[in-house]
């Protein structure tokens, strides 16, 4: 575990951090991409013009030309891009693959964020203890294995964000420029802001250098001399000369929509404040003065802006109600009966299959469930969502036991920011005030840290 004090105050942006201007926010997504057109209004609110979306499978997910022709697919469904001035994309993170360094071609097919491989020798002896790239999932894992496969020959390293990004901005010649986010599994010091010398020197020899090192990374949002070319505005509908700016991550990016006020167009953002998002599985960040990292536990911090974004995702989530059979209706009417002053009791943990990385890291952690053949449809339920509330709850108090901010507010974004009665529960377990978050899209988010500049 390392911690290491943020070298500057946590801030709340003003209104007037925005820029005057048009963003479109592009999010590539598990399931699909979308994007969002968003205006700053004149007020310095921001206004959503227009989204679209297009689906993809899973296999097709893992297909560079179906990201593009996806994407392609999505913008001819927007009216609203001729008023475009910046693009920001937003991608899967981890996803990762190599293009050739003259022509962008891809020259190996990208590795996705979940997809592990063989734990490199070199990263366990030279990496900081705690540090992300120790994951078999990391980027700068991917590299060292597809260096054990064969030669690294003029290629270079990006990931989903970066080689989309380049993609709009150029048809014939790569413009891969990375960010702060993306790059952080791939082993980028967010401190010192550079390639650190335990990657360039112990990890990697001349050719693996230079595959990692012409990929230039920079903040998340700032221009950073990648334009839209006239023959990229022709194959995309953009206007050429648009500046697509560094991209972010798609849960950063969603960490963003949930913490942009829309009305003022601020992005708040202080120590203690956090996102819980609801989905099948349970995922948390934090704002917090101090940064943590514990690779044990899937822990790590992310820059945003002037501080420090630690997060962590537990197996436990919303997934455990689908299995256990619950439909939409249900789950409304169910909750209506729902103690907000419930507490996790029968010390239900509600996985759905063995194995657990956050709160704890126990690959043979048992889920513990309440009967399957209870009558007692609600009873089922109320068990269910405390033991899901209690794993929110034992996630921050192990952020914070590892020298994170103390919780002071939660948004919540996901499938389960709908049920206002479980958000009641939260707030008691959780002793703050749970809210549910106006925008929680990662399109949306992407357009606003392009609109801020």
């Amino acid at each position: 575990m390392r911690l290491l004090a943020a070298a500057v105050l946590v801030t709340t942006m003003p209104a007037a951090a925005l820029n005057p201007g048009v963003a479109l926010g592009i999010d590539l997504g598990t399931s699909g991409v979308r994007a969002a057109v968003v205006e700053k209004k004149t007020n310095g609110g921001v206004a959503v013009l227009e989204e679209a979306s297009a689906a993809w499978s899973d296999a097709e997910g893992r297909r560079p030309e179906v990201w593009l022709s996806k994407l392609r697919e999505t913008l001819k469904g927007c009216d609203q891009l001729a008023k475009v001035e910046r693009v920001a994309v937003s991608g899967t993170s981890g996803s990762c693959l190599l293009v050739d360094a003259d022509t962008g071609k891809v020259t190996r097919g990208p590795l996705m964020y979940n997809d592990a491989v063989e734990p490199s020798s070199l990263i366990d002896a030279a990496a900081p203890p705690g540090h992300c790239t120790r994951s078999a999932t990391s980027a700068l894992a991917k590299l060292l294995h597809w260096a054990r496969e064969r030669k690294l020959e003029n290629e270079v390293i990006c990931h989903q964000a970066d080689y989309v990004a380049s993609a709009l901005a150029s048809t014939e010649k790569p413009v891969l420029v990375s960010d702060w986010h993306n790059a952080l599994k791939l082993g980028f010091d967010i401190d010192a802001l550079e390639w650190p010398s335990w990657i360039l020197e112990r990890c990697l020899n001349a050719d693996e250098r230079n595959t990692l090192t012409r990929l230039r990374v920079t903040r998340p949002g700032d221009v950073c001399e990648r334009v839209v070319s006239a023959e990229a505005s022709e194959a995309w509908g953009l206007p050429a000369g648009v500046e697509v700016v560094g991209g972010t991550t798609d849960s950063i990016a969603a960490f963003v929509a949930c913490a942009t006020d829309i009305d003022k167009g601020a992005l708040n953002v202080a120590a203690g404040d956090a996102v819980t998002s609801l989905g099948s599985t349970t995922a948390l960040k934090l704002v917090s003065k101090t940064r943590v990292d514990d690779s044990s536990v899937g822990v790590y911090s992310h820059r945003l802006e002037d501080n420090w974004l630690v997060g962590g995702a537990s197996n436990a989530g919303c997934r455990v109600l689908r299995d256990f059979e619950f439909t939409n209706d249900e789950l409304e009417a169910l909750s209506m009966g729902l103690d907000a002053a419930a507490t996790n009791t029968k010390g239900i943990y509600p996985l759905v299959s063995t194995g657990e990385r956050f709160p704890y890291n126990d690959a043979s952690k048992e889920p513990v469930l309440p009967p399957r053949d209870g009558g007692d449809r609600a009873a089922v339920l109320a068990d269910l969502l405390v033991g899901i509330a209690d794993v929110e709850r034992l996630g921050y108090l192990a952020l914070k036991e590892r020298g994170a901010s103390p919780l002071k507010a939660v948004a919540t974004a996901g499938g389960g920011a709908r049920n206002p009665q479980w958000a009641a529960m939260r707030s008691n377990l959780l002793g703050v005030d749970v809210v549910r978050a106006a925008n929680s899209d990662a399109a949306f988010g992407a357009a606003v840290l392009a609109l801020r500049g």
